[in-house]
């Protein structure tokens, strides 16, 4: 049974009689301990579903509609119990799963933490809501994933601010407040894009350890194939608001079948064709 069954999920945006429909009713699995990518151009609607699914968006002047059911939410008090509709649990139901069974990671680390609390108390707030691990215990489990993320000499950095940490360092941050919660779904949304190429590969190695260790559901928002090919199982494909294709990475990569599929190899191709040019200028 797939962790997570999205139905016929639509985003439309109305604003002063103008309506932009930016997820066009799409479908889709992910199963547990899987990587599912959702590519697909700027503008293709990937950040919309991705924040669609817990009800992220603001309403108006997004109107969402389709279905969003996830298993096993919560264990221990069955809040949702089975196979229940995300879209429409309650505002109080959903506290429990946002950050807490379904944990996000965004692009920009720096506009994610608070510049006016210390990482400490972030972390810390994050485990008290969703764990109820108080003092001694929450500080504890804090250094523990700021270690786990390679954070170097966590227990003395609880007190810096996120200005005092490097974009990479940030994101780390980010990371281990996502996995602290020991979410079944984490949906990070372009977690590279802000960072060089070399902190890059430290954070997708990081994700996909994570991924392994903990059995961890992800989908992984990117426009970038190469990422999507060292990290995913499965890659679909977003053009203007529709889902145009799905499958394992191999097969959608490799045989692509669909138009919009082919221009974005075909842009990481003259990418790569450029960069060889200048190498060997």
């Amino acid at each position: 049974m797939p962790l997570l069954t999205v139905e016929d999920l639509t985003v439309t945006y109305r604003h002063h009689g103008t309506s932009v429909r930016a997820v066009d009713g799409i479908s889709f699995t992910i199963g547990s301990g899987e990587i599912l990518a959702l590519v697909g151009e700027s503008g293709s609607g990937k950040s919309s579903a991705a924040l669609a699914l817990a009800k992220l968006l603001p309403s108006p002047p997004a109107e969402v509609s389709g279905q969003v059911m996830m298993e096993r939410v919560h264990p221990h008090t069955n809040i949702f119990g089975v196979g229940v509709n995300l879209l429409s649990a309650s505002e109080e139901a959903l506290r429990a799963i946002r950050g807490g069974k379904i944990a996000y990671v965004f692009q920009d680390p720096a506009t994610s933490l608070n510049p006016v609390l210390t990482i400490g108390e972030q972390l810390r707030e994050a485990i008290e809501l969703h764990t109820g691990a108080r003092g001694e215990e929450a500080t504890r489990v804090v250094v523990e994933w700021l270690q786990r993320v390679g954070i170097t000499s966590a227990k003395e950095r609880l007190s810096a601010y996120p200005h005092e940490f490097s974009v990479g360092m940030q994101q780390r941050v980010c990371l281990a407040m996502a996995m602290a919660t020991q979410p079944s779904l984490l949906i990070a949304d372009e977690p590279t894009t802000a960072l060089d190429v070399t902190i890059q590969v430290q954070i997708l190695r990081l994700m996909r350890d994570l991924q392994r260790a903990f059995r961890l559901s992800v989908l992984l928002i990117s426009h970038d194939l190469t990422v999507v090919e060292r990290i995913a199982h499965r890659v679909a494909v977003m053009s203007q608001g529709k889902l145009v294709e799905i499958g394992p990475v191999a097969q959608v990569l490799g045989h692509p079948v669909h138009p919009c599929t082919k221009a974005l190899l075909a842009c990481r191709s003259a990418v790569a064709l450029r960069r060889a040019g200048r190498a060997d200028g």
